[in-house]
C-alpha cells in the first residue's frame, strides 16, 4: 500500500475514533491536547497519542518528525481546531470532495480579495512549516465564517504529505488546489457561494 493511502486510512479511522469519544472526557481531553500542540515546535504530549495510531510503516527513524508523521499529526490537530464547540463531526468522507481549493472557494465573495491573498500564501510557501501555518489560519477563518463546514481530514493529511515531501508534490497540489479554488461555476461564476 503506498504511503498516501496508509496516511489516509490512518487518519480517517482515528478521526473516527476520536469523534466516537467525542463526548467522555478522555476524548475531550485528546482533542484539547491536539489542539493545544498546535503550532509548537515540542509537541511531546502528543507523542504517546501518535504513536500509538500509527503503523509501523509511517513511524519515523530520525531525529525529528518525519513526513508521513507530521502529516498525520497536522491533520489531526486542524481536525481538532474544527471539531471544537461542534455537535456534528467536522470530518466528511465525500467521494464528490475535489481538494482544500474547493471547501475554501466558499470564504470567496465580499471579502474575495484578503481571502485570495491568504490562500495565495498558502499555496506560495516555500517551505513546510511556513505552508502549515498559513493552512491553520485559512482553516481558522473558515471555522469562523463557515460555522457548519466539513472537510474530508483524510484526504487533506494527503494532501499535506504530498506538499511537505516532494518537490513536485509541492507544485501538484499548488495547482489543483488554486485550479478548484478559483475555478468558476456552471453558470460562468466564480465559486463564491
Amino acid at each position: 500500500m503506498d504511503r498516501q493511502c496508509e496516511i489516509r486510512r490512518t487518519v480517517e479511522k482515528e478521526i473516527l475514533h476520536l469523534y466516537g469519544q467525542s463526548q467522555d472526557a478522555s476524548g475531550r481531553a485528546k482533542l484539547a491536547r491536539l489542539r493545544n500542540s498546535i503550532g509548537k515546535s515540542d509537541m511531546v504530549e502528543t507523542y504517546p497519542f501518535l504513536f500509538e495510531i500509527l503503523p509501523e510503516s509511517l513511524l519515523g527513524r530520525g531525529r525529528y518528525l518525519s513526513d508521513e508523521e507530521r502529516a498525520v499529526v497536522c491533520s489531526l490537530q486542524l481536525y481538532a481546531l474544527l471539531q471544537q464547540g461542534r455537535a456534528e463531526c467536522a470530518h466528511i468522507r465525500n467521494e464528490k470532495y475535489q481538494n482544500l481549493g474547493t471547501t475554501l472557494s466558499r470564504l470567496r465573495g465580499r471579502e474575495s480579495k484578503s481571502i485570495d491573498r491568504r490562500f495565495n500564501s498558502m499555496v506560495l510557501a516555500d517551505t513546510g512549516e511556513e505552508f502549515l501555518i498559513q493552512l491553520r489560519y485559512l482553516l481558522k477563518l473558515f471555522k469562523s465564517k463557515d460555522k457548519l463546514g466539513t472537510l474530508d481530514f483524510s484526504q487533506l493529511s494527503s494532501d499535506i504529505y504530498c506538499f511537505i515531501h516532494w518537490e513536485k508534490g509541492k507544485n501538484e497540489i499548488r495547482l489543483n488546489w488554486s485550479r478548484e479554488y478559483y475555478r468558476r461555476n456552471e453558470e460562468g461564476e466564480e465559486n463564491d457561494d
